[in-house]
């Protein structure tokens, strides 16, 4: 008897209402990871090693450890993820017509800018596997990556947070997951949709003469969160904020040059302000746009750098970013949080 595969699992997710940690949503996004993050029900079990007894006697299930799951998933420029990072960065603006033109396909620009707080927000995951359905009731998507994959692939990692895993949810059920709306496997973003520009954040808009050739780029973003432990239930309650959130920038250089070596040197020295943005371009959505996903950061100063020299090898520096608040927006940046990340895509369902 055959056993069940993972080209057999689908998965889906949803929004809850705002405020409702613990109260599943009937979920509707389909979604594709790669991994389920080795989400599973994990409790406390509790023994008590009293005297007056030979060998330990029953058990009780006492708190479920909360689940804490790294997501990956291929990055693709029109599929349900963006609402993740909504969910993750906390404000987005209300969906607007990029482009509209007579007998052409409409283009819908997404913004999202950072909140202060990500409280009340969260998703409900649900994994079909056949012999049952997996349900993750809430979870909070406090961050997430983007990544070199392989062979010119980019990747995305988003980071969760969640109540307690069940199979037993009267909310989603196989038919649930299979209902929901599935995106295209296909609009993938790749390496080279990619372009990476910086310059001094003092200096004028970044331009074309600004795109500085890197060989990787990895961003992460992650906001830490508590997960504490209340009366009345066995998981936790919602996870707020604990602390700043980070925003690191990873750039490998390809070659040791003046902009990868002398001025990244001087810049951790010095503590210089830089200003970057790194955009990927996809195919036309119309004559006028085409898919995009555009991370702008208006000041981040260098935390670490290397120049690592190996035998007779390339030299190719390494230089770690963190992205800061601006004291004040710089030219070609109309704001002054530590990142904004702006689609173009043809999805125009509002984020949440």
């Amino acid at each position: 008897m055959a056993g069940v595969t993972g080209r057999e699992v689908s998965m889906a997710f949803a929004k809850f209402a705002a405020n409702s940690w613990g109260v599943a949503a009937s979920v509707t996004k389909g979604v594709y990871f790669s991994s389920d993050g080795g989400l599973k029900l994990q409790p406390n079990i509790i023994e008590d090693d009293a005297f007056g007894q030979t060998f330990i006697k029953q058990s009780d299930v006492g708190n479920i450890q909360a689940p804490t799951l790294s997501l990956p998933s291929v990055a693709r420029f029109d599929d349900h993820t963006y609402i993740l990072q909504a969910l993750a960065i906390g404000s987005p603006a209300a969906v607007t017509i990029s482009t509209s033109a007579a007998g052409q396909t409409t283009s819908w620009l997404h913004q999202f800018d950072l909140s202060a707080n990500i409280d009340g927000l969260g998703a409900t995951f649900a994994m079909d596997k056949q012999r049952y359905v997996e349900e993750l009731t809430s979870a909070k998507i406090h961050g997430f990556d983007l990544e070199d994959g392989e062979g010119g692939l980019m990747r995305k990692t988003y980071k969760v947070i969640g109540s307690k895993s069940t199979n037993i949810s009267s909310v989603n059920i196989n038919s649930t997951v299979g209902g929901a709306n599935v995106p295209l496997l296909s609009n993938r973003m790749l390496k080279r949709h990619g372009t990476w520009r910086m310059n001094l954040n003092s200096a004028g808009a970044l331009a074309a003469s600004d795109a500085v050739p890197v060989e990787s780029v990895k961003f992460s973003f992650v906001r830490p969160q508590d997960a504490p432990f209340v009366y009345g239930q066995d998981y936790v309650a919602e996870p707020a904020d604990n602390g700043f959130p980070d925003f690191n920038i990873e750039v490998q250089f390809p070659r040791m040059t003046t902009t990868s070596a002398s001025s990244l040197y001087a810049g951790i020295r010095d503590a210089t302000a830089f200003k970057a943005d790194w955009t990927f371009l996809g195919a036309f959505i119309n004559s006028t746009d085409q898919y995009k996903e555009l991370y702008q950061f208006p000041y981040i100063q260098v935390t670490d750098f290397a120049a690592v020299t190996v035998g007779a090898n390339q030299i190719k520096p390494k230089a770690t970013f963190a992205a800061r608040l601006a004291p004040t927006s710089p030219t070609g940046m109309a704001f002054v949080n530590p990142f904004r990340l702006t689609r173009i895509m043809t999805n125009s369902v509002v984020a949440f």
